[in-house]
């Protein structure tokens, strides 16, 4: 599916969708790095996606990066608000809870 996907990309149909499509598969192989990248250029294209942004916070949760992984999810509950997702807004602030509860236990 990656490379499938890397093809699209390669032929000069970029999209936020299609980043975001890629980094999903990319997760699913556990290349959280490579799929970070991916959803960065999403947002580049679309700052308003909030699924991506969600999918950042997870991509930057699972690389043990607490603090990235909040500032993602602090502006996709901004973005989500804003576009009206209120199911995207829940989600993401389902994880923000967590995280902070995970950190405040290690503390």
């Amino acid at each position: 599916m990656i490379e499938k996907l890397m093809k699209v990309l390669e032929s000069g149909r970029d999209s936020a969708v299609l980043r975001f499509s890629i980094a999903k598969a990319l997760v699913e192989a556990r290349q959280f790095e490579d799929a970070a990248q991916h959803l960065q250029e999403a947002i580049r294209q679309n700052p308003d996606y909030s699924a991506v942004w969600a999918e950042l916070g997870e991509c930057r949760a699972r690389l043990g990066d607490n603090d990235g992984a909040a500032v993602a999810w602090v502006e996709g509950v901004a973005v989500a608000i804003r576009c009206g997702d209120i199911q995207a807004k829940r989600q993401m602030e389902v994880r923000l809870r967590r995280l902070q509860t995970r950190s405040s236990n290690v503390s």
